[in-house]
């Protein structure tokens, strides 16, 4: 076994070279006239996609290093997609010129990556402050729709849809997004929840495009106990697997044991199982246990004594028609027994509205109304080939998170405008008396705060230096340019804004990524060939 090393400015130049190669992919996207990407899959249809997250999921570069530098860089696109919906293409841009720009402050001997970091995270932290500052609430069913549209590349057929839908369940409520097994595409209100709870392990994941587990018709077994073993529980894993149903398991906690053991025979095909931990502690849990109980019309086991194993029947789990788990929830759709409980979702509603509760209240309560109001906003999206469908899936999905997102925090005049605005403001912000590194990294931020509306003009064919020009004559905050009529217009009214949460989050999440780049001085290559396969308990042939 040999390593391969490289050092300082060769190991830089390499990673610089995959990070603009994975955002030049993704940063075509950008924008209501940017382009389509078209993705080569194996034994399956080309995918066509605007999605940034897609994209840079699928950039896979020949070169080992420049490969690290597109997966750092790619790590800011998956974070963002996966707390805020949305936001992906504009971490990704904004990473990229954050480390290119503070690169090369750096090489005039200005100071070190350390000294420059810190700094880049004292202001951003101003700069998120700021934008927090002039957020507006979502407060109409047209809003909604004007943020979905925009999030839809500027669809507002998929904006009318998804207000729809959100009008239907409420602004807690729950809408999922499904393939139709027609050309057509409809909206329909079904019976399920969604638990706050993700896997155990990703070893569970069948499906691999939406790093999520898919259940069809399983039985759901809810412990208020820990898992020590699957040999507590094996009559039931028997009973299952002989009636080739899957198994979805909620637990208190499980011992390495069990989850090894889990993870195993998943691995083996010998059982098609996921499992949760169960959300919150004491008789919250239990509180919580007993409403999920009730809507998936089963009991909460609360010991596994042998005697009571042996005789659960197959009738005494949980059902419902699908259950989909990802790294942080778990939906239940179309649960046999849940009901609309009305009295209950009305006291826990008037509950909410107490401003004194703690955050940790709050989610219990809100998690106590999803399960109780029981209903969930099905979007069966159809289209006429894979590929289209495919895309319109991938919109429509990020354009209801990025939606949830605005209803939760709040949003911003969208098209870019509101970071380039930001980054005007960090320039007038400058202080004579600021330090030359303080001067230096308040224009990297402000200069790459600009980029995601530039990527959106240069994608447009539009003049981005007068454009810019005359967005900085504007005193309006929420004045801008819109690409697609080609004029200058108050952004919210016109229907283009983004949520708050995902601008924030796309600019914390692009300073993490700059950071780790730029403090990296030495790689170090193993040549050892790995194999790919993932080394699992080795068990026998029958379940543990």
């Amino acid at each position: 076994m040999s390593e391969t090393i490289y050092f300082d400015s060769l190991a830089q130049g390499l990673l610089k070279s995959g990070v603009k190669q994975l955002c030049d992919a993704v940063s075509i996207t950008m924008g209501p006239k940017g382009k389509l990407v078209l993705i080569e899959k194996q034994n399956e249809p080309p995918h066509l996609t605007k999605d940034g997250a897609t994209v840079a999921k699928h950039v896979n570069l020949s070169d080992r290093v420049e490969s690290l530098g597109a997966s750092l860089l790619r790590q800011a696109s998956e974070n963002t997609a996966s707390v805020a919906g949305d936001g992906s293409t504009t971490s990704t841009v904004l990473a990229k010129e954050i480390y290119f720009k503070a690169s090369q402050a750096l090489q005039t001997g200005i100071g070190s990556p350390s000294e420059v970091t810190s700094i880049l995270n004292k202001k951003v932290d101003n700069l998120v402050d700021f934008l927090n500052s002039k957020a507006k609430k979502v407060s109409s069913n047209d809003e909604i729709k004007q943020v979905a549209c925009i999030s839809a590349n500027g669809d507002d057929y998929i904006g009318d849809l998804i207000a729809n839908a959100m009008s239907e369940v409420g602004s807690s409520g729950l809408v999922t997004v499904e393939k139709s097994k027609t050309t057509s595409t409809d909206l329909n209100l079904v019976r399920g929840v969604k638990l706050d709870r993700g896997y155990i392990s990703p070893y569970f994941i069948n499906d691999n495009e939406k790093s999520k587990c898919c259940l069809e018709d399983p039985m759901v077994l809810i412990l208020s106990c820990k898992l020590k073993s699957l040999t507590e529980i094996l009559p039931i894993l028997e009973k299952a697997h002989n009636a080739k149903k899957p198994l979805f398991i909620i637990a208190n906690d499980y011992d390495q044991e069990a989850i090894q053991a889990l993870i195993a025979n998943v691995s083996k095909g010998l059982l098609e199982i996921c499992a949760i931990r169960s959300p919150f502690y004491g008789e919250k849990r239990n509180t919580i246990l007993n409403d999920l109980s009730k809507a998936l019309d089963t009991k909460v086991f609360n010991s596994l004594e042998e005697d009571e194993v042996s005789k659960v029947l197959l009738s005494d789990l949980g059902s419902c028609k699908k259950i989909e788990t990802t790294h942080d929830n778990t939906l239940f759709v179309e649960c046999k027994s849940c009901q609309d409980s009305d009295e209950v979702a009305k006291t826990l509603e008037k509950k909410l509205e107490d401003k004194n509760l703690s955050k940790e209240e709050e989610a219990f309560l809100k998690q106590r109304l999803i399960i109780n109001k029981g209903v969930v906003a099905v979007l069966s999206i159809g289209a006429n080939t894979e590929s289209e469908l495919l895309e319109l899936v991938d919109r429509i999905d990020d354009a209801l998170h990025a939606t949830k997102a605005a209803i939760e925090s709040g949003f911003l005049p969208g098209g870019g405008i509101s970071l380039a605005k930001a980054g005007l403001k960090i320039l007038e912000d400058i202080d004579t008396n600021d330090s030359l590194l303080e001067k230096t990294v308040s224009k990297v931020l402000a200069d790459a705060c600009m980029s995601p509306l530039k990527t959106i003009l240069r994608n447009a064919d539009k003049p981005v230096d007068y454009i810019f020009e005359m967005i900085k004559e504007s005193c309006d905050w929420n004045r801008g340019y819109n690409v697609r009529t080609e004029e200058y217009v108050d952004m919210i009214d016109a229907g283009i804004i983004d949520p708050l949460k995902v601008t924030t989050t796309a600019i914390k999440n692009a300073t993490s990524v700059a950071n780790s780049l730029l403090s990296v001085g030495c790689i170090v290559l193993n040549n050892q060939q790995y194999s790919n396969d993932v080394q699992l308990v080795q068990l026998s042939d029958d379940m543990y």
